[in-house]
C-alpha cells in the first residue's frame, strides 16, 4: 500500500508520517529528496539561468531562493518546473526498489501524479502553522505565510475521492496509532 501524505508548510505532515511509519511503512521524504536534487548539476545550471538571485559567489543560497519564490507564484511554478520532475523520477525508483508499504511524505504530493492508494491530507491552522515554521526553519513570518498561502491556494483544487483529512494542532488531541490505524485502513 502506498499513502500519501500532504498538505501546506508546517501542517505536520512529518509528523503524521512518522506515526504512519510506526505502522510498518518506510517513508520517503520529498524535501529530503529535493535538498539533493537541488545539488544536482544541471539542476544548479538551470536554476542559475533561472533565479541568479539564489546564488552568491557561485554558491547556491536555499534561504534566498525561498525568499525569491515566497511572493511570486509564477517564480514558484518555475522552481517545481525545474526541480519535480527529477523529484517525482527519485521517488519513483525508490517505490520500485521497495516492496511492502510506502508513506510519501510532501506539500503538493497529487500534482507529482504518483500511485498513491490513499491520500491523508494535514491540515493545520495558521498561527499554529507559522509558529512552527519559525521554530523549525527560523524564516519570517511574512515569508512562511506567503508560502503557506500559495499551496492552499493549490491544495483547493484538489478532488481527491481517496481522501483522509488529520487535523494536527497544538489545540486539537493528539492522534494515536491506533486511530490512525483505523482510518488508513478501514
Amino acid at each position: 500500500m502506498i499513502i500519501g501524505v500532504y498538505g501546506t508548510i508546517g501542517a505536520g505532515k512529518t509528523t503524521i508520517s512518522n506515526k504512519i511509519k510506526k505502522l510498518k511503512f518506510k517513508v520517503i521524504n520529498a524535501d529530503l529528496i529535493a535538498k539533493e536534487v537541488i545539488n544536482y548539476r544541471d539542476i544548479q545550471s538551470q536554476l542559475k539561468k533561472t533565479f541568479p538571485e539564489a546564488f552568491v559567489n557561485d554558491n547556491f543560497d536555499r534561504r534566498r531562493l525561498r525568499k525569491a519564490i515566497s511572493n511570486n507564484e509564477t517564480k514558484m511554478n518555475k522552481l517545481n518546473s525545474i526541480v519535480w520532475p527529477e523529484i517525482k523520477n527519485q521517488i519513483s525508483l525508490l517505490i520500485q526498489t521497495n516492496s511492502g508499504n510506502i508513506v510519501i511524505d510532501a506539500a503538493l504530493l497529487p500534482e507529482l501524479e504518483l500511485p498513491v492508494d490513499k491520500y491523508i491530507r494535514v491540515k493545520s491552522n495558521l498561527l499554529t502553522t507559522l509558529f512552527r515554521v519559525k521554530k523549525r526553519d527560523k524564516i519570517p513570518f511574512k515569508e512562511t505565510f506567503s508560502i503557506y498561502k500559495q499551496q492552499k491556494q493549490r491544495i483547493k483544487y484538489y478532488n481527491l475521492d481517496n481522501e483522509i483529512i488529520i487535523v494536527n494542532d497544538f489545540w486539537t488531541k493528539k492522534i494515536s496509532y491506533k486511530q490512525l490505524h483505523k482510518k488508513i485502513f478501514k
